[in-house]
């Protein structure tokens, strides 16, 4: 089983989870969870895209490092940031502005993950 589905529960206690396995890679964050998040943890916990429920396929963005991908402009109307994962890129869009950003260095970076359950599974070294 991998990581993220075998750990979520206790995961979700320092880091905010969300699931992408549709063949798009379909994701969204909620404005009001993440600020639930950075009022506990202040900007030292990751915004993890788990794209498999069966192998470890997971991006872990320390949100410290992307506080500013993620703005209020983007913010679509139901006050949440909706993207997708595409050939090692995040997107996401609303009011028809977008923005991308690679994040191969971030796949199956569970090591960034503070407080996880141990054993974290090693990063492939040809990843």
């Amino acid at each position: 089983m991998p990581y993220i589905a075998n750990h979520r529960e206790s995961l979700e206690r320092r880091h905010y989870v969300t699931q992408a396995t549709s063949a798009t890679n379909w994701f969204n964050f909620y404005e009001g969870k993440l600020r639930d998040y950075i009022d506990q943890y202040g900007l030292d916990f990751c915004l993890v895209i788990d794209c498999s429920t069966k192998v470890d396929d997971a991006y872990v963005l320390p949100f410290g490092e992307f506080k500013d991908f993620f703005t209020i402009g983007l913010l679509d109307g139901s006050r949440r940031w909706v993207g997708n994962v595409h050939n090692e890129a995040i997107k996401i869009s609303a009011n028809d502005t977008n923005k991308e950003e690679f994040v191969s260095q971030y796949h199956n970076a569970f090591h960034l993950l503070k407080d996880a359950p141990t054993p974290i599974p090693k990063k492939p070294e040809y990843d």
